[in-house]
């Protein structure tokens, strides 16, 4: 103001301010007056040299303005990348920590989709609120205070919009919103369908279902295509409506000032500073607006991710754990279980097992035989009951230690998109590389590994994609063995086999479970004839107990079995 007032020829009258009608405070007079007197003669009274210490102060305020953004967008860049890092990582530690029960009710592409989709949405929130939800605030009660300092009457007039204002940008973004949480839910299936097709990519060929997939894909992408269409409309309103509400409100006090003025209520230097405050006030508040619109499409994110961070951790810990020790045996009272309540699979299992013996678990197709072992090692928790081992409840184990007893080996080998070294050596990578091939031997594995191009270095494809199912059942099977567990759970081992790969994969077998205590899982018969004891399950429960002689002689449902597959070999 002093500036224009001296540029406009008005110096000699700074000796007295006029306050009729300036809505001005005493006290604003008094700093207004003495800042005036002291430009004046700064500039002796002359426009030239005044516009020129106008023209040097903008330049050296920009400046400043300009270094201090670049340093608070650079702090800025920092919050925004180590907060979604921190919150990558508790997903992806959270992920591990979830029971297995957790994953059968959930779809992996949903919950990829999550960990990248939703976090772009959130880092992407954060890029655009960080500075307009804590610095924009900050610039506009400033702003705002003063115009109310310059005119209340004209403040008044703009502080009318406000509720309108609020209105429709509170409608907009509970739309947007919620428009945004189906947004990532139905991209979340888009993509366990995509998942999916990649999985089963052979079945899709072999049975013609490529135009049935399409489809079912097609049909998938076109609904989410139609809302997303839907979220970056709403999105996209954010701006034409601040500016368009921003306008509005410069027109109408550009119309009043200037009533204002040339009523003399107000004087120029006074009008046409307010109206530059009331321009910068713009931006931030357009900016406010357009980072509350963003921080919702991130809330419907956040919510997602939060879903799963705060999921239900089923099966925990004891707080003062026991230490893990099996020397004599392994007991089983009353164990039932149930996947959801009323759904029951096991009922009121009792069986003991001794140190050293094997044991088979042979029944019908959803006799419950894998459940069984996915109890004893706590991938659920049982129902009721308990599952001891030397005579210690398993719950009052760690699962680390808990499962630092057991190995396992299963029909599907579980093989990563790693190395051969490092696929045996899961979890124990500290081990060196004469104890890995010592496994590999023993595993009947160590031939077939030094034939391929790196060796022990060899990538193995997605899933040991790049091997024959003996060759990663023999990789499981030199996993077990590194590990050497005290107790081995083999589930279906060789049933995906053809002989060939079955007898190689049968001698690894036999050297794994020497002088182990072995839970065999078997559809083939034969392969368990010399177990110590044999539990036939049916329905979820044990109904007969034996060695194969003893329960041939019951002529029971194990007899009926044999006679099936003997048939059946014919």
């Amino acid at each position: 103001m002093p500036v224009l007032r001296v540029l406009f020829g008005k110096g000699d009258s700074a000796k007295e301010l006029k306050s009729n009608g300036h809505d001005v405070g005493e006290w604003f007079s008094g700093i207004y007056e003495s800042f005036l007197t002291w430009f004046t003669e700064l500039a002796k009274g002359e426009p030239f040299t005044a516009l020129a210490y106008l023209s040097v102060g903008l330049i050296i305020v920009t400046l400043l303005k300009n270094v201090s953004r670049f340093a608070a967008m650079n702090f800025m860049v920092l919050i925004r990348n180590r907060s979604v890092r921190k919150m990558r990582l508790n997903i992806y530690d959270k992920v591990l920590n979830l029971p297995i029960a957790f994953f059968n009710n959930e779809r992996k592409g949903d919950l990829i989709s999550r960990m990248s989709n939703d976090i772009k949405e959130i880092e992407f929130a954060l890029m655009v609120s960080l500075e307009a939800l804590y610095f924009q605030p900050l610039n506009i009660i400033i702003f705002l205070v003063a115009l109310v300092v310059l005119s209340l009457k004209l403040t008044l007039y703009i502080l009318l919009f406000l509720p309108l204002t609020a209105l429709i940008i509170g409608v907009i973004g509970r739309s947007l919103r919620k428009k945004s949480t189906r947004n990532q839910q139905l991209l979340g299936k888009v993509m366990s369908s995509f998942e999916e097709t990649l999985g089963g990519i052979r079945i899709i060929k072999a049975f013609n279902g490529s135009k049935f997939f399409s489809d079912r894909y097609s049909d998938l992408d076109l609904e989410y295509t139609k809302n997303n269409i839907s979220v970056q409309r709403r999105y996209d309103m954010s701006s034409p409506i601040s500016e368009t509400i921003g306008i509005t409100v410069s027109a109408v006090l550009l119309w009043l000032g200037g009533s204002m003025v040339f009523k003399n209520e107000l004087d120029p230097e006074f009008f046409l500073t307010y109206f530059a405050i009331f321009s910068q006030l713009i931006p931030p508040f357009k900016a406010f607006s357009n980072a509350l619109y963003a921080a919702q499409k991130g809330m419907a994110s956040l919510e997602r991710i939060q879903e799963l961070v705060t999921a239900p951790v089923t099966v925990e810990d004891p707080i003062k754990p026991e230490k893990a020790v099996f020397e004599r045996s392994i007991s089983f009272k009353d164990v039932s279980f149930e996947y959801n309540a009323g759904n029951s699979v096991l009922q009121d299992i009792n069986i003991e097992i001794n140190k050293g013996e094997t044991i088979a678990l042979v029944g019908p197709s959803g006799a419950g035989k894998t459940t069984l072992t996915d109890l004893l090692a706590r991938f659920y928790d049982i129902t009721s009951g308990s599952i001891k081992i030397d005579g210690l409840d398993i719950r009052q184990l760690t699962q680390e230690d808990l499962r630092s007893l057991i190995g396992i080996v299963s029909q599907e080998s579980i093989l990563f998109n790693d190395t051969v070294r490092n696929n045996i050596a899961l979890g124990v990578p500290h081990l060196s590389m004469d104890e890995v091939i010592s496994a590999s031997k023993a595993a009947h594995a160590h031939e077939f590994i030094v034939q391929m191009e790196k060796g022990y270095e060899s990538e193995i494809g997605e899933r040991g994609g790049k091997l024959s199912g003996g060759q990663k059942q023999r990789l499981s099977i030199a996993r077990a063995l590194l590990k050497n567990p005290e107790i081995l759970i083999l589930d279906e081992a060789t049933s995906a086999l053809d002989s060939k790969s079955e007898k190689a994969v049968q001698l690894a077998l036999e050297e794994l479970m020497k002088n182990r205590t072995s839970i065999v899982i078997a559809h083939r018969l034969s392969t368990i004839m010399h177990a110590d004891k044999i539990l036939v399950m049916e329905s979820g429960k044990v109904v007969e107990v034996g060695n194969h002689q003893e329960l041939l002689s019951k002529k029971g449902l194990y007899y009926n079995l044999i006679q099936l597959q003997e048939l059946g070999s014919k």
